[in-house]
């Protein structure tokens, strides 16, 4: 049994002990296994902590022992323990004391069939005072009886099931001082993967990282996937492997804004496996020599896929063999040299560099001869006007790497009532179509193209306006940036 002098508080129905121990009994504690951390890894998935650092138990010890020439070495955080069954602590209240009702002074007698300690926060610190206890012990001098009787804050929580436990790390070392963002996002994965309003707490919008990790998991750990193995996982040693699993999930952003997270998980793996066939140089036991799976290449063929995947699927379907024959036509001009590592796609490792190398792949597989838009000029006399405004608003609605599939439910998204321009691709062919709303009626005009079979459009974008000249002037400028031999529509936009 341990037996500790304290505060019992209550905390909406929780019960947590204040307290605090010393270094020397703390160690005790550690040493007889009493004080366990849940570490993740790869075959203990439902841990939440990384494994320590090393280094941060010297930093720690270090700072104690006033090797940093500091001269209030103070640790006033408490560590952060939990009990994970019930009815193992015994509370015997002072009768003197007379406080509030949530909160009484008193001993706290722990049951050995409490233990172990499940340490919910407090790690680094713990095994910096260790560290720092056992170089003081050596020496046996004045250090080490401060040491050893060194007072430690203690919190222990009464009751936590290990879901509970987790969310109170993340918690409270997402607020205070940050984990890992992969190591964080693998917590609420397995925590909160289906409750969309706790994710939103967290996420902050960005849900879709969850099932951007579920994705990255499936690809790490299938042995017919190039990635295989190839991603370092929270905890993972990097040597060995290409990207880290917070640069891969931060990769496909640019996928989970365009795809629902069903076809992400059935086409994204098949994805790679063509690219594997399309640079099988590049990938395996030779990727570490090129950059097309390191962070930059990774990136941009995340960027492209939605692009890859709406061609594919609207041409016949997007099954490994068209998903093939759709990027072939990319590796004339980006082949194994470009990916080798000191070549040319070194020069690519900035958004605005990589969102360049995007638009001239993607025109790779989209036009003949793999030839780039090129957009007409603003007419001389326009600088500075309210014209040259709208031609960088239009400019910015041409990418194809903006575009989406031309179905039902896409349209549907379009806001009710609205009025705007739109513009339409169609792969078959490879040529665009302007358009806008005369009123508001934006999504009517949009259905009206997709109800037209004749029409065969794939993708498409918008911007919305505030009043139909605005619009129209959007359209117009559209027409006239566009090549006339990539243009759809027969004549020029009216007045």
């Amino acid at each position: 049994m341990i037996t500790l002098q304290g505060l019992w508080l209550n905390q909406k129905g929780h019960t947590l002990y204040l307290t605090s121990t010393t270094v020397e009994q703390l160690k005790k504690w550690f040493d007889d296994g009493n004080i366990t951390a849940d570490i993740w890894k790869r075959d203990k998935e439902e841990g939440y902590q990384r494994a320590p650092d090393t280094k941060r138990f010297k930093e720690i010890a270090n700072y104690l022992e006033g090797n940093l020439q500091i001269e209030q070495t103070l640790l006033p955080n408490s560590l952060i323990l939990n009990i994970r069954d019930t009815g193992c602590v015994d509370f015997e209240p002072l009768e003197e004391y007379k406080g509030v009702k949530t909160i009484e002074v008193g001993k706290i007698l722990i049951h050995d069939e409490a233990l172990p300690f499940s340490e919910v926060d407090g790690q680094h610190r713990i095994g910096g005072l260790i560290q720092a206890y056992k170089e003081q012990k050596g020496k046996q001098g004045g250090d080490f009886e401060q040491i050893k009787s060194y007072p430690v804050p203690l919190t222990i929580i009464e009751g936590l099931d290990r879901p509970s436990e987790a969310i109170q790390f993340v918690v409270i070392n997402n607020k205070q001082k940050k984990v890992k963002p992969d190591l964080v996002l693998q917590i609420l994965y397995k925590r909160y993967r289906d409750k969309g309003e706790q994710l939103d707490f967290f996420l902050k919008g960005k849900t879709w990282r969850l099932w951007a990790v579920e994705i990255c998991g499936q690809l790490n750990l299938n042995p017919d996937s190039p990635w295989c193995d190839k991603i370092a996982a929270p905890s993972d040693k990097r040597k060995g492997r290409l990207i880290s699993e917070q640069n891969f999930v931060n990769s496909l952003e640019t996928v989970y804004s365009k795809i629902d997270r069903d076809t992400v998980r059935t086409y994204l793996p098949q994805y790679w496996r063509a690219i594997s066939n399309v640079w099988q140089e590049c990938v395996g036991d030779n990727a570490v020599k090129y950059s097309l799976q390191k962070s930059n290449g990774t990136s941009v063929f995340h960027w492209i896929f939605p692009f890859v995947y709406f061609k594919s699927v609207s041409l016949g379907s997007a099954k490994l063999k068209e998903l093939i024959n759709t990027l072939k036509p990319l590796r004339k001009k980006y082949g194994p040299s470009f990916w080798q590592r000191g070549g040319e796609a070194k020069k690519y490792t900035s958004k605005g560099a990589q969102r360049e190398l995007v638009d001239n792949m993607i025109a790779a597989v989209s036009f003949y001869h793999g030839k780039e838009i090129r957009l007409e000029k603003l007419p001389k006399g326009l600088e500075g006007t309210k014209e040259e405004k709208t031609w960088a608003k239009a400019a910015n609605l041409i990418p194809l790497r903006l575009y989406q599939l031309f179905k039902q439910d896409k349209v549907n998204g379009v806001n009710e009532g609205a009025t705007g321009a739109y513009i339409l691709y169609s792969f078959t062919k490879q040529q665009f179509y302007v358009g806008r709303s005369h009123k508001a009626d934006l999504r009517a005009r949009l259905q009206n193209h997709l109800q037209n079979k004749e029409d065969g459009f794939h993708i498409f974008n918008h911007r919305l306006c505030t009043e139909p000249k605005e619009a129209h002037d959007l359209e117009c400028a559209l027409y006239h940036l566009l090549p006339k031999h990539l243009l759809m529509n027969k004549e020029h936009p009216r007045r």
